[in-house]
């Protein structure tokens, strides 16, 4: 039996077509509207970031191997990296003298400045002598020489008459002393003296010594410092211009580890962007090449996250037992032990070399302290939004990886 469709299809041609654009037409109308209702603005230097912990060089010198992978999990402890440290047998061998001429030095002060002066004894009376008209003819040449040289000076006479006064003068003199008949010496007797020493110069060599010990110490312990251990559990991540035979600092960070599990967005807003902004939002991104999508995790403000960051960092290394004041390099305790050895050899001369006892004049060496200088430049005006990541990813994602992120502001 046939089946008469010819209404039905009539029915649709007359309703449907009509229907469809429509519909297409309302679409088109609500995507316009969401679009002019929401604004959007683009983060360009969002990067992946993860709670990472740097794990530094505690002495200068000369990666020698890299021991685990990039991208290679490890326990805390474990060693990431060999190092040559930069301090050598000579440089310890120079430390250890300064430190035996700083405690000579000291000992030689402690003993006090022994002084030897000439004491005459009493002289023999002099022999009585028929010298009187020797003596009164000096004492007339001079004072003739006197008077010449008050009339020259008025300009009574010449200068050839001031001369003659004067040679007349020495003459007379001349006639004395051949006349005079020789006086016995004195008799001179020498006595050495002990002086006790000075409180200042025997303060100043305590701290040379301390100065040239703590510089051997430092550099011994440095010398050991061949291994760059991992401050926590978890991925690594080698700092990009770390390769076998790069040369490095102390202080300098090698490697950063952090748990590849624990991975985010982390992209910079300024605050009148961030306060429309809220935790939960979906934000979009791009991540080499890769599209994805997730939700505000966080927001909290740079130098909230500086603190935090330093914090964390802080707490690593003193479970490594590192500290600022240990990353001053082993050039630098080498130079201030020869500075000190240089002060100790002078304070050694100006000590031993005079017999004058003030030593209050001698200069006290400064101690050299370190100063840390790692201070942060944390804009106020900057907020941290962190933005989720999916999981079961088909490619590797890794911290600083960079990203773009459009985030959509209401109202």
């Amino acid at each position: 039996m046939e089946v008469d469709i010819t209404k039905k299809v009539q029915y649709l041609m007359k309703y449907g077509l009509p229907g469809l654009i429509i519909i297409a037409v309302l679409c088109a109308g609500g995507i316009y509207y969401y679009q002019h209702q929401h604004k959007y603005f683009n983060v360009y230097d969002a990067q992946v970031a993860s709670s990472l912990v740097a794990s530094k060089a505690r002495t200068n010198g000369t990666i020698t191997e890299l021991v685990v992978a990039d991208g290679e999990h490890v326990e805390a402890g474990d060693v990431i990296a060999h190092i040559e440290s930069s301090i050598t047998d000579d440089q310890i061998q120079q430390l250890e003298q300064n430190v035996a001429l700083s405690q000579r030095n000291l000992d030689e002060i402690k003993k006090g400045q022994t002084v030897t002066v000439a004491v005459p004894s009493a002289a023999p009376a002099p022999a009585a002598s028929s010298s009187g008209g020797s003596s009164a003819s000096v004492a007339s040449a001079a004072a003739r020489m006197q008077r010449m040289n008050e009339l020259f000076e008025m300009g009574a006479i010449s200068a050839v008459q001031r001369d003659q006064a004067a040679a007349d003068y020495q003459a007379a003199k001349a006639a004395a002393s051949s006349s005079a008949p020789a006086a016995s010496s004195p008799a001179v007797t020498y006595q050495t003296t002990t002086q006790p020493p000075d409180p200042k110069a025997v303060q100043n060599a305590e701290l040379q010594l301390r100065q040239a010990q703590a510089a051997l110490d430092n550099a011994k312990q440095d010398a050991q410092q061949t291994d760059i251990v991992a401050p926590v559990a978890g991925t690594v991540y080698y700092a990009s211009d770390i390769t076998e035979g790069a040369v490095v600092t102390a202080g300098q960070t090698v490697a950063n580890v952090g748990n590849a599990d624990d991975i985010w967005v982390e992209a910079k807003v300024k605050a009148d962007q961030g306060q429309k902004l809220r935790l939960g939002q979906f934000a979009s991104y791009e991540i080499d090449g890769h599209k994805l999508q997730g939700s505000i995790q966080d927001i909290e403000t740079a130098a909230d996250k500086a603190a935090a960051d330093k914090a964390a960092q802080q707490e690593a290394d003193q479970a490594l037992g590192i500290n600022d004041n240990a990353n001053t390099g082993s050039a630098d305790n080498a130079n201030a032990a020869d500075n000190s050895a240089a002060d100790t050899s002078q304070s050694a001369d100006n000590q031993n070399g005079t017999a004058q006892s003030d030593t209050a004049a001698q200069g006290s060496p400064s101690p050299k302290t370190t100063t840390d200088t790692e201070n942060a430049d944390v804009d106020d005006d900057t907020l941290i939004v962190k933005i989720s990541i999916p999981t079961g990813l088909s490619f590797d994602l890794k911290p600083g990886m960079k990203a773009i992120v459009k985030f959509a502001l209401n109202g």
